[in-house]
């Protein structure tokens, strides 16, 4: 209130904390025994309207009023509805019309009631009441009235018109019949629903005070006004439609509020104090994560009939649109609800299993910014925080990191894979993908992924990864290599015979340390890779990085060469172990020794694939150690079987069999034969004579073996027992035409070495026994069954594995069926196979009681 002035009318009345500004005119002109227009013709706005002056006031208005008054300025625009302009309500800028509101649909043109706070106030009436959101009267515990009792009228706050009797403040002033007939009911005295002092409307009136109203221009109460609105229609609509339904809370709310349904005929009736009291309470509660019915009443207000705004679809993310109006912290609730039903690309898409579920909004621009901050592969310490505690051997872990760098592209985007794979220069990853699902749980991938995402978004990556793929992938351009400092460090450390693999070797790690993944887009490294980077020398490794250091020179490039993301970027990340916790000594004291992959797997408790991760991630390697120098002498283990040296000193001597024939037998190379022979001490014939080869067949013969048979060189040469280079000789000295291109020659038939026994074969018996090395196929099949594993048993016969597989190979081949059930443990013979070793074991030991003495001179081979 300002000093006295000329101006200033004599006669001062207060307005109420809180009071509307025409409620306080309407009192003033009641204090000086007159009507409301005669008195703002008196101050000097005549044909002014407290209607429109109540909503905003004019400059002059302000004026003038500040003038006649001593009320402020501010204390004016406070006691109207310009303040909750844009906010709670909407005003026209030029008329002062009250236009569609934002919440609800109480335009504010008329005013709710408490009949006890006009009782105590002498008829004043609050400002808040003309706000949608002020449904219940915290003072007294009353639900607020919308319309007279007696006339049904929403009461007028100010007297509208010229009367000669002034009617009091308290009572409706709506005219009845014509404008001389006033309602006239004292409003002090309208009966209004009690409300319990700490019950659930009243808890939801403070509620909308505290976040709605007192900071109504803020985002933050907008947002909660928004969801509070939607969530409050949609909980009426369940009331009227599935109240049977409805948890206990809802009929808790209806009884606070007089135990009776709220109507829904009109649009005003929908949004009085007894619609809004009802629905708030309900939308409080559900959105009141601290309330122990809140998931129950959300699920129920989840389950009832909305309004499609969009076209359903049977994908449960298409009915978001529904919930778009109750805000985002609404639609992630719903998102979390739909968790469940979503592929795993959705899940991404939506973040529906973290804790912070939202519809994507993510532009191009952002997933661009967001794969040239990303290799091709993710990173070796990120997958590590991805791989499960244990895990089987599974070969496809490039695949799955090239999966896991594609996926971090979709959380908060609408990208799909398919775009994502090209971003990333991978290829489809449909597989991939499979393959990391059945490795790693799907929730896991669904939080892991989301968060990593989040986290390469607030984080800046000191490599251009687009740009390397572009200049770096492909080979259109060969990359700069110093060969000449490569083949000495080579050399230096084991290499003697540097080979150009070698090179080719090198140039695939500089490329994977330029792009940060393995070269070409497939799932799987060359076989070769994971044992050379594993046994990979310090030294080579720096002069790599100095070599990919020089070609991002050349670039102008000043990035550098490789980049691990810092453990503590991820500190909000659950771990299924925690691999990367290993300290650098331990790591160091344990790889010195130089233990194979497995030895180190197992020492550290991780799997192999693991154990790569961390070193990739720590740019660590295990060089080989120095070879002991080559022990002087013989083999410290016994030769057995054929190449036993008594049995050798019979084959090679006594029969006069070829070294080439006993390496049939024993089923290795000639060099083996000549080895033994060397260690046994039993001197080699000498060789053919010059000429010798010559002189003993001619050229028709050579050439109807070669030419009309189609028989091989080697074929022949075998059968002569000589070399096939002097028969290349022989040919081209006699000129004898060259097969042409792409000739097959017939399949060489072996000599039955049951031949002489008087005993029908069965037909797969006479197809393995034409073949070649088939009796000691034979007697590996019989040493076989029982064992673990075949390779057990290759161990514990002292055959080579390879050899030993390739045996049961030729059998299963020749045969036309498998011997064994290899799936199962210990092996197993199939019904098949069981009938042909049974067969075999007789046949053996009918060959053996035909030759007595090479019976008595072999090993015990037969069971």
């Amino acid at each position: 209130m300002t000093a006295w002035t000329d101006e200033r009318i004599p006669l001062w009345v207060s307005p109420t904390p809180g009071e509307a500004l025409d409620s306080w005119l309407e009192a003033y002109a009641y204090r000086l025994k007159t009507n409301t227009l005669d008195f703002v013709d008196y101050l000097g706005l005549r044909g002014a309207s407290p209607q429109k002056m109540v909503r905003r006031l004019t400059g002059h208005e302000r004026d003038v009023l500040a003038r006649r008054t001593g009320l402020s300025t501010e204390a004016l625009t406070a006691m109207t509805l310009e303040p909750y302009d844009s906010s709670v309500v909407r005003i026209h800028p030029v008329s002062r019309r009250m236009l569609y509101p934002p919440a609800w649909r109480h335009y504010s043109t008329a005013s709710r009631y408490c009949p006890a706070c006009l009782e105590e106030d002498r008829g004043r009436w609050q400002l808040p009441w003309r706000l949608s959101w002020t449904f219940a009267c915290t003072r007294h515990q009353l639900l607020l009235l919308d319309f007279c009792p007696r006339c049904g009228h929403p009461p007028p706050v100010a007297s509208r018109g010229r009367y000669r009797v002034v009617p009091p403040p308290q009572t409706c002033r709506s005219w009845v019949r014509g404008p001389d007939v006033r309602c006239g009911f004292p409003l002090s005295q309208a009966p209004a629903t009690s409300l319990p002092a700490h019950g659930l409307v009243q808890a939801a009136q403070l509620e909308v005070a505290q976040s709605v109203l007192a900071e109504h221009h803020s985002s933050a109460a907008r947002e909660r006004g928004q969801e509070l609105h939607f969530l409050a229609r949609r909980a009426l609509r369940g009331v009227h439609s599935q109240l049977a339904k409805a948890p206990p809370l809802v009929r808790e709310v209806l009884d606070e509020c007089g135990g009776s349904l709220p109507e829904l005929g009109s649009r005003q009736q929908a949004s009085d104090a007894h619609n809004v009291a009802v629905g708030t309470a309900v939308a409080v509660v559900a959105t009141d994560l601290q309330h122990p019915a809140c998931e129950e009443v959300f699920t129920w207000l989840y389950g009832t009939p909305g309004r499609p705004r969009t076209q359903l679809r049977e994908h449960p993310t298409s009915q978001l649109g529904n919930w778009a109006p109750a805000g985002p912290r609404v639609a992630a609730r719903i998102l979390a609800a739909y968790d469940n039903q979503l592929t795993l690309a959705a899940r991404l898409r939506y973040r529906s299993a973290t804790t912070a579920p939202e519809r994507p909004t993510l532009a191009e621009d952002d997933v661009r910014r967001r794969a040239s901050k990303l290799p091709s592969m993710l990173w070796a310490s990120w997958t590590l925080r991805l791989l499960p505690a244990k895990t089987p051997h599974q070969a496809r872990i490039p695949g799955i990191r090239r999966a896991c760098a594609t996926l971090l592209l979709i959380p908060g985007s609408s990208t799909g894979q398919h775009h994502a794979s090209r971003l990333l220069g991978n290829a489809q990853t449909r597989s991939n993908i499979h393959a990391l699902q059945s490795f790693i749980d799907d929730d896991h991938i669904a939080r892991g992924l989301a968060y990593l995402a989040q986290v390469l978004d607030h984080h800046s990556v000191p490599i251009d990864y687009t740009r390397r793929r572009a200049l770096f992938t492909g080979g259109a351009h060969e990359l700069p290599f110093d060969e000449h400092a490569f083949r000495q460090i080579c050399r230096r450390h084991g290499n003697q015979t540097y080979q150009p693999v070698h090179l080719k070797r090198a140039r695939w790690h500089l490329e994977r340390l330029l792009i940060g993944a393995e070269p070409g887009s497939g799932n799987h490294a060359p076989d070769w890779s994971h044992r050379s980077t594993y046994r990979m020398h310090p030294e080579i490794s720096t002069f790599l990085l100095d070599q990919a250091a020089d070609i991002l020179k050349s670039h102008d490039i000043g990035e550098p060469v490789v980049f691990e993301p810092p453990a503590h970027w991820l500190g909000g990340l659950e771990l299924p172990i925690a691999p990367l916790e290993f300290p650098t000594e331990r790591l160091h004291a344990l790889l010195q020794q130089g233990p194979s992959q497995t030895k180190a797997a197992k020492a550290l408790g991780l799997t192999v694939h693991q154990l790569r991760l961390l070193l990739e991630s720590r740019s660590l390697s295990v060089p080989a150690p120095p070879r002991p120098p080559k022990p002087k002498g013989g083999y410290v283990y016994r030769r057995q079987g054929p190449l036993a040296p008594d049995r050798l000193r019979d084959l090679y001597q006594r029969q006069g069999l070829q070294q080439q024939q006993i390496a049939a037998m024993v089923g290795c190379g000639v060099g083996v034969v000549r080895q033994a022979l060397e260690e046994a001490g039993i001197p080699r014939r000498f060789r053919r004579a010059a000429g010798e080869l010559e002189a003993s067949i001619s050229r028709a013969w050579l050439k109807a073996e070669y030419v009309d048979k189609g028989r091989s060189l080697a074929d022949i040469a075998r059968e002569l027992d000589a070399d096939s280079t002097s028969l290349i000789t022989l040919r081209d000295k006699w000129g004898i035409p060259r097969h042409p291109p792409g000739h097959v020659p017939p399949p060489r038939v072996h000599p039955s070495p049951f031949a002489d026994l008087t005993v029908k074969l069965s037909p797969a018996m006479q197809r393995i026994s034409t073949r070649r090395n088939s009796l000691q196929a034979l007697r590996s099949a019989l040493l076989a069954a029982g064992y673990p594993t075949r390779r057990a048993a290759a161990i514990d016969l002292g055959i080579p594995r390879t050899s030993f597989n390739a045996h049961l190979r030729l059998l299963d081949d020749a045969a036309g069926f498998a011997l064994f059930d290899h799936r199962t443990r210990p092996v197993k013979a199939t019904p098949c196979g069981q009938v042909l070793l049974t067969e075999a074991r007789h046949l053996i030991h009918l060959l053996e009681d035909h030759q007595p003495a090479a019976s008595e001179s072999s090993d015990e081979l037969v069971p």
